[in-house]
């Protein structure tokens, strides 16, 4: 059986994660999708473990996992990629079973790979079906309705 990963912070979740979630499940037979969530964030990582369970109801190969951490002892982007990498993926050996695929958008999945001692497949299609900034989705909503799953839209219409 080949495992997948794919670590995110899904805030919000958008139809370029679910792009990247559609490409992992094609090559693997599992696929872990990590919510990384601290107490820092704009979104609780509860609401955004709910629209994953809720997006991907059905699809037994999907198993969403939140994972709280403390970003004093977890590094965000203000830390070299490289470096930062190194630290979750420590951290993620001890959290996770084995993992033989890590997909990612980005560049740090190149180095994910490296430090879980799997392969690691870099898929950019997500960004460039997505070219805002997550920042941007959360502020302004009602702009990115056609980016974003119908229980993030339903969100964004009982907070609004």
């Amino acid at each position: 059986m080949k495992r997948g990963l794919i670590i995110g912070k899904f805030l919000p979740l958008h139809i370029g994660h679910m792009t990247l979630i559609s490409y992992a499940l094609e090559h693997c037979d599992e696929l872990i999708v990590v919510i990384g969530a601290s107490d820092d964030e704009p979104i609780a990582g509860d609401v955004r473990l709910d629209w994953l369970e809720k997006t991907y109801a059905g699809y037994d190969k999907v198993k969403p996992i939140l994972l709280s951490y403390d970003e004093a002892m977890l590094p965000g982007a203000a830390d070299s990629i490289e470096n930062m990498s190194r630290l979750w993926a420590s951290y993620l050996k001890k959290k996770l079973p084995p993992i033989d695929v890590i997909f990612a958008s980005e560049a740090y999945g190149a180095y994910m790979g490296r430090f879980l001692d799997c392969e690691s497949v870099i898929y950019e299609e997500p960004c460039k079906i997505v070219p805002v900034p997550a920042a941007k989705l959360r502020e302004e909503p009602d702009l990115y309705l056609h980016l974003l799953p119908d229980v993030v839209k339903d969100y964004y219409k009982k907070s609004g």
